[in-house]
């Protein structure tokens, strides 16, 4: 673990660890993103990686290829985690597949929790906000809301379209939601508003961050008829939860590397000391990115844990 200070001294960023990081990137085949000239390569002590579209792409558990990669990575003394805006419950048969050591992002930054289970950091929305998502979702025949309470959820309506994200979670909704009364004193802690169409998920993106609320945009390659609002009290992203996960292993953001793909994942981009965009990932991720990996299914996963495991072994 580092102070502050630790990582610059620790992590061998030296003319010839950064020239060898950029040979490694070369030959992984990845490209610079847009703020590649920032870079200034900190061997990963935590890595904080996405799920959908970068661990996985519809299939239950990461292939073997990345397990393994992981596996190395952890072998090395390197924390890895996840960073995702599905709920704990939605990741625990990733979880199981490799030696994960956390700490673990979910609900998009709103719950950051140790490998061992305990909440580290939740930050849920107030009851005003609950009511006021519904209220802008009620009339909208082109969206239903999910809220998250616990490893269960709500939903403010049966829909059919929106059937694939359950199975996506692999967790049925236990109930349905009309205000926040039917919490019964509970704590929401994330909402997620289902679009079913890319204009509803621009008008109503636009009607919630008028209500003073952070929204993280997302989708998965599982469900691509859905488009995912992921909905958190202001402030809270990806970002600031990595950066609450670090802070709490003693990590300086220096030495945190996070792999992404979609809108959700720009805050923690921005932060981490060595920031990696998938290959099929938008161009506001790529430009947000120190380096562009190839996509998903050119085993850019693979590429990007390889180039952080070369770092961490070069710092030894």
């Amino acid at each position: 673990m580092s102070s502050a200070a630790g990582p610059t001294s620790a992590s061998g960023t030296d003319g010839g660890t950064r020239v060898a990081a950029d040979l490694i990137g070369r030959a992984n085949g990845m490209s610079a993103g847009g703020r590649r000239s920032t870079w200034n390569p900190v061997a990963p002590e935590y890595v904080a990686l996405d799920v959908d579209g970068t661990l996985v792409a519809g299939e239950e558990v990461p292939r073997p290829s990345v397990l393994a990669a992981i596996t190395e990575l952890v072998d090395a003394g390197v924390r890895v985690g996840l960073a995702t805006g599905r709920m704990g419950a939605a990741v625990r048969r990733i979880l199981e597949a490799a030696p994960f050591t956390g700490p673990h992002v979910t609900h998009n930054g709103a719950l950051v929790r140790a490998a061992d289970g305990r909440d580290l950091h939740v930050t849920g929305l107030t009851d005003t906000e609950v009511d006021a998502v519904l209220d802008v979702c009620r009339t909208r025949a082109d969206v239903t809301v999910e809220l998250y309470v616990g490893e269960t959820y709500l939903t403010d309506r049966e829909d059919p379209r929106a059937s694939p994200h359950a199975e996506l979670l692999r967790v049925a909704p236990t109930g349905t939601i009309t205000s926040a009364r039917d919490l019964d004193g509970r704590s929401a802690v994330k909402a997620v508003v289902l679009a079913f169409s890319a204009q509803a998920a621009t008008d109503v993106a636009a009607a919630l961050r008028g209500l003073g609320v952070d929204v993280g945009p997302a989708a998965s390659p599982a469900t691509p008829t859905l488009r995912y609002l992921n909905v958190t009290r202001l402030g809270v992203d990806k970002g600031s939860g990595v950066s609450a996960a670090a802070a709490a292993i003693g990590v300086d953001l220096r030495a945190v590397a996070a792999i992404g793909d979609e809108a959700n994942d720009l805050p923690v981009l921005a932060r981490v000391g060595t920031a990696i965009a998938m290959g099929d990932a938008h161009d506001e991720v790529r430009a947000q990115a120190h380096l562009v990996t190839r996509s998903y299914a050119d085993h850019g996963t693979e590429l990007a844990l390889a180039l952080l495991l070369a770092q961490a072994r070069a710092a030894r």
